[in-house]
Formats: C-alpha cells, structure tokens, sequence
C-alpha cells in the first residue's frame, strides 16, 4: 500500500505543479521502492513556505486562543478559489495518478475510503471506475464488507461517542466518555454480530440515496485533495495560502464530493454554517465571468449542499464519532418526514434476509465466556459503572435480530445521546452526594 500512495502523491504534485498554479511543493525526484542509493522509498521536494494553519487555528476545547472568525473565513475564501482551479483538472475516469515515462494517467483508486482501517485488504472493485455509479457502488461495498469482517474499532451505530462540543467542561466530557466505555464494553458491542448488521443495513439504505446525487459534468471528474486540514494548510501572516501539502490519498473523485466545504480544523470536524459561506463565495469569485449564468447558479446550488455530501464522505470513510447522526441527517435531506430513520431500521432487523445475514455474522462473535472475562477484567472494582452500564438491557441489545414475535418493551430504536450521558452523570452525582 505505502509504495502505491508514495508514488500517486508524487504523480499529483508534480501533475498540479505542471497543469496549475495551486501552491504545492515541487517534487526534485521520487522513488517508491528501496532499489535506490538510500535504500528506502522517498520524494524529495521543496519546503513548504509558510508556516501550518495548526498554530493558531484550534479544536474545539483547546486552552489556548483559536484564530478569529474574519481570519478563518479569508482561509476559506481562499479554500473556495483553489476548490475552483482543481475543480477544472479532469479526468475521464475516477481514480489515482500514476506517473510513466514523464506521462501521468489515472490507475486504481486510492481514496481513503478504499485503503484505511485495513480496507486495502479487501476483495472489491479499486477502478480505474468509468462512472460515478460505479465508484460509489464501490465505495457503499467498502464499507459493507469493512462492517462485515474488519474491527469496527469505536464505531458503534446505535452509540455514538460524545463529542466534545455537547459538554460544560472537559471534566465532564471526559466523564461522558467513560460512560459510553462502559457501555460499549458490556457485550463487546463494537464488534459484534448486532452493530455489524446495523451497518451492513446502514450501507444498503445509502446505495438507494446516492442514486439521486446529482452531477454537473458526470462525463469527467475533477482531481481532489482528500486529507484537507489545518495541518497541511501554510499560511502567511497575513493568512494568505502558501502551500498545500500532504496530497496521499488523492483521486478524481465525483464532482458533488469535489463541492463539499471542508471539514476544520480537522478532517472530521464540522464548520460551523457561517463559516460555509466565504467557501462558497470564495468559489464563485474564482469562476471566470465568461461561465454561463446557468451553471454559475447550479454550482451554488451543489455548494449549498455540501455539507450533506460532506457526511456522507465521513460515513462512508468511517471518518467519523457519530454515525447514526451522519445517516439521520443524510437520511432527511433525501426523505425528509415521509419516512423515519428509526422505523426503517426496525422493520430491517425484523425482516428475514437481515435475520439470515446476522445468523452467519453471529458465527464470528466472541465466546460468550471470553467476552464475560474481559467485562469482569474492565470491572473490577468499578461495581456502579457496571451497573449503569447495564442499559444494555433497557437498549433490547440482543433482541434486536430476533424473530418478528418476540416480544419487546421498546417500540422505537434505541440511541445514546448527550442527554442521556447527562442524565447519568446527575444521577451518579446524587448517589455519591447521599453515600
């Protein structure tokens, strides 16, 4: 895998040093294997002027002073204008560049959607793909299959990890982590045959929804940068870009995931909306005035959506702490309130195909008696944690792939939310406070 992406990046900066003027350090000389003077794989290049947007733009609960609103917004204009020059370096096919003999072509795709979490290891379609359809068909089979048999590390559908942003204070925060720990440990959530299945549904819902994504050229495809984050974005004092770098993972990729606002400071998180708007405006000032008025307005239109398409990329890539959130807000913009979310999962988990697929995944669970080991090692002396930790039982966990008679108290899906890690920790408070 490392000797594909070494030389893909390679091939891309050298490509946009060649067919644009977007700020990228020029690549000296490269070599993806060890059959070299040095006797490791490298790219020499150039040093990226500037300095790392990461020194002054921080995450949210960072002690230290984040950049001001009106300098995060000049970045992102500028973010949209450069989205706007790779927007028009296309390619008939969707994939990754490859450099032979000084020509560069578009090979198998690299996206991080097709290679992390151990996805290189799978057995499905890489591309070079000839259409949208097919990427995305590749990509859904990716994260199915990766459901199906990779570990699920902290990706539980129905428990979501807390995100900072939901908490007072950081103690608390990290209070809520706990909780939600304890949660998923009972059971060995993560990886079971029950969060497995939830995803393979989850999977199968989005290959409906990504039939309707709409396209603006869907002959061509534009190269994109697929790690964009204040880490690899150089600035000069004044905030203007100098360089981007870190251009691993890169690809055509389809237009609509071209148009999404950037996810900052890091790769996953999500801008707030105000800040949607100079990326927009940053793309439309960058497109020349001889570009017919027509595709000016359905370019914004597709902008004006990003951030759906954004999510989709996350949970797609499972770059991402909330997925349920991820596929309900997904889920809206393409059905709104003719149907839910939660009913659709329950009529899913009670048909037989699904009862079917759980029966063979649940061959691969842990033994019961291992998993009930490590829940007594995690426990130990932590007898009211195991406790609260039982709503496992309020969730109907085990109940949820059984037959359409069983009975159940619970007539909605159950999810784990702020409010609920809230309501546990008032009510852990109260105890010891009586103790």
């Amino acid at each position: 895998m490392g000797i594909k992406l070494l030389a893909s990046e390679a091939a891309t900066l050298r490509y946009l040093g060649a067919h644009s003027d977007i700020p990228v350090p020029e690549v000296y000389d490269y070599c993806a294997l060890s059959d070299n003077e040095i006797g490791v794989p490298f790219i020499f290049m150039s040093e990226a002027p500037g300095w790392p947007l990461s020194k002054v733009w921080r995450s949210t609960g960072s002690p230290q002073p984040d950049l001001e609103t009106l300098n995060k917004a000049k970045v992102l204009s500028q973010l949209g204008g450069l989205t706007w020059k790779l927007s028009q370096l296309r390619f008939d096919k969707i994939g990754s560049l490859f450099e032979e003999n000084g020509s560069f072509e578009i090979k198998e795709c690299l996206s991080r959607g097709h290679m992390l979490h151990e996805r290189y290891s799978l057995e499905i379609p890489r591309g070079p793909f000839a259409s949208q359809a097919r990427f995305y068909d590749s990509l859904v089979s990716a994260f199915s299959e990766h459901a199906e048999i990779l570990p699920l590390s902290h990706h539980c559908f129905v428990a979501p990890v807390p995100s900072r942003d939901e908490y007072q204070s950081h103690t608390q925060y990290e209070s809520a982590v706990n909780l939600w720990s304890d949660f998923v440990t009972i059971g060995r959530k993560t990886d079971s045959s029950d969060n497995r299945l939830d995803y393979i549904i989850a999977g199968d819902a989005l290959r409906d929804i990504i039939l309707e994504l709409p396209a603006i050229n869907p002959e061509t495809f534009p190269l994109c940068h697929a790690d964009l984050s204040v880490n690899n974005i150089y600035v000069d004092d004044d905030y203007n870009i100098t360089c981007i770098i870190d251009w691993a993972f890169a690809s055509s990729i389809p237009e609509t995931m071209m148009l999404e606002t950037p996810g900052l400071p890091q790769y996953r998180d999500e801008l707030s909306s105000e800040l949607h708007i100079p990326f927009i405006d940053g793309f439309i000032a960058a497109v020349p005035q001889s570009v017919d008025e027509r595709l000016i307005h359905r370019y914004r239109e597709i902008l004006e959506r990003g951030q759906v398409s954004w999510r989709l990329s996350r949970l797609l890539n499972f770059d991402s702490i909330d997925d349920y959130r991820l596929l309900a807000s997904i889920w809206y913009f393409s059905y709104g309130l003719e149907k839910d979310l939660g009913q659709y999962f329950l009529e899913m988990r009670r048909s037989p195909p699904y009862i079917r697929l759980y029966n063979e995944v649940q061959q691969e669970d842990q033994p019961l008696p291992k998993i009930e080991k490590d829940e007594n090692d995690y426990f130990r002396n932590k007898d009211l944690r195991n406790t609260i930790a039982k709503l496992t039982l309020i969730s109907e966990w085990k109940a949820q792939y059984a037959v359409n008679n069983s009975p159940r108290l619970r007539k909605d899906m159950f999810v784990t939310s702020p409010k609920l890690w809230k309501w546990i920790q008032r009510f852990v408070q109260d105890w010891e406070d009586m103790s």
